[in-house]
């Protein structure tokens, strides 16, 4: 980020832990240096997530399955929304070196002062983290760690040798043989722990604890963690790890629930120069500044869903019936493109085309089969798409969620009987508030 343009901002309100959220190649990011993902390879990872998620969902594991192995060797890549937090108590000192060219380290150095925190300030390292509404686990990478079987990262690394606070769980502790399916064995009576995720990538190493700093103010001592010494797959965004907020027992929300109450909410900033963020806690903003619908939750405790009732295209709805949405649609932080019933998705693309039809079609662009030419259009005019879900909980689109890459952003599910997936280009500019002992989710736009 150039810390002399114009940055597009929120301010963070009181009483709840409020961190900066953006994209992981923006302007606003310390990995804007970092190269560039083509489009082939984020619908490629796009399509491998939604099928893992799919995957998981009809209750198949995909961590040695023959479509894992089969993309083992694809650089996947670990894309995602960013923030920022330290790891580490206070005795932990700064490495001597760190991965990554001197412009990205002033970039996050930039990027923490946005943030209202200085680096030296705060107690451990600070470390750039993808935000996953999909995944149970919390990770970081730790030294020691070789790269390969680690991935290169931006940050410093986290060293827990240096850091007092620092503590590994024993194989026989509780918190070890809770760990059920993500537990991987022992190594020196010390807890090890996998996770496989829905693009085939994977995380491996110890199971530890430490404090986790947001700001001056909002820290989560003994914060449980996965500290990974190898990995499967690529995380080419360079992130240091993943923040998990999924329904499971070691995700952080659910390790601060006696301090939040199992309430989050982010907002995914458009693809310009423009700061999301994120929140641990309950808003401060009145209630009726969102509309509301109940959450769905699915056999995998995992994910979070809603349900879909309506679609309507330029005010006029598609004539689908609400059956169609049966399955619920999971919100997933990140997933780019949303995926739609097939007779919804058809529909959909039909009302989208007629819409647009004074505009230059395109050819197609992998998944995305509703493309156009705008060489020498200098105002696009898109229809306005509205998503209606239960209770009548009216979302009208951004209408950065409506195009990616100059097609329509929306693709379709195999057959009508899977979950939707409610993707984060939909999710721009509005804040998604995650009150899950509530039962609900919450919708405000314009929120960024």
């Amino acid at each position: 980020m150039d810390i002399d343009s114009p940055i597009h901002a929120v301010s963070p309100p009181q009483n709840i832990t409020w961190v900066p959220l953006n994209h992981p190649h923006g302007p606003c990011s310390p990995l804007s240096d970092a190269a560039t993902p083509s489009l082939a390879e984020l619908l490629h990872h796009d399509q491998l997530r939604v099928d893992g998620i799919h995957m998981r969902l009809s209750n198949d594991t995909p961590g040695d399955s023959k479509k894992t192995q089969s993309d083992q060797n694809y650089q996947t890549e670990s894309y995602g929304n960013v923030v920022h937090a330290h790891v580490g108590g206070a005795g932990h000192p700064p490495p001597l070196k760190h991965q990554g060219s001197s412009q990205l380290r002033r970039n996050i150095d930039a990027s923490a002062a946005a943030a209202g925190s200085r680096s030296s300030s705060l107690p451990g390292v600070l470390q750039t983290f993808v935000l996953d509404t999909a995944s149970d686990v919390p990770w970081v990478q730790c030294l020691p760690c070789p790269i390969p079987p680690c991935h290169p990262q931006v940050d410093s690394f986290y060293d827990p040798s240096r850091s007092p606070s620092s503590a590994p769980f024993s194989c026989t502790s509780p918190t070890c043989t809770g760990l059920g399916t993500y537990a991987n064995g022992c190594v020196n009576n010390q807890c090890q722990y996998r996770v496989v995720y829905p693009d085939g990538t994977s995380t491996s190493g110890s199971y530890i604890a430490d404090l986790l700093t947001f700001d001056a103010s909002n820290a989560v001592p003994s914060f449980k963690f996965g500290c990974s010494h190898a990995e499967q797959g690529s995380f080419d965004s360079r992130a240091a790890g993943i923040l998990a907020l999924g329904g499971g027992p070691e995700s952080l929300l659910s390790q601060t629930a006696s301090r939040y109450g199992k309430v989050f909410a982010y907002c995914i900033p458009a693809s310009s120069s423009y700061s999301g963020f994120f929140i641990l806690g309950v808003p401060s903003l009145a209630s009726s500044r969102y509309v509301v619908t109940p959450m769905v939750r699915f056999s995998q405790a995992t994910f979070y869903g809603v349900r879909l009732r309506a679609i309507t295209v330029g005010g006029q709805p598609l004539g689908v019936g609400p059956t169609v949405f049966a399955a619920g649609s999971v919100l997933d932080s990140r997933t780019d493109i949303t995926r739609l019933p097939p007779t919804a998705y058809q529909a959909l693309r039909a009302a989208f085309r007629s819409s647009m039809s004074m505009y230059r079609s395109a050819p197609p662009k992998g998944i995305l089969d509703t493309c156009y030419d705008f060489t020498g259009v200098v105002n696009i005019k898109l229809p306005k798409i509205t998503l209606v879900f239960d209770r009548n909980a009216v979302v009208v689109l951004d209408s950065s969620g409506i195009l990616f890459h100059d097609c329509l952003a929306f693709a379709s599910n195999a057959n009508d009987r899977m979950p939707g997936i409610l993707g984060s280009v939909q999710q721009q500019t509005i804040e998604v508030l995650y009150n899950v002992d509530g039962g609900t989710v919450g919708f405000r736009q314009g929120a960024c």
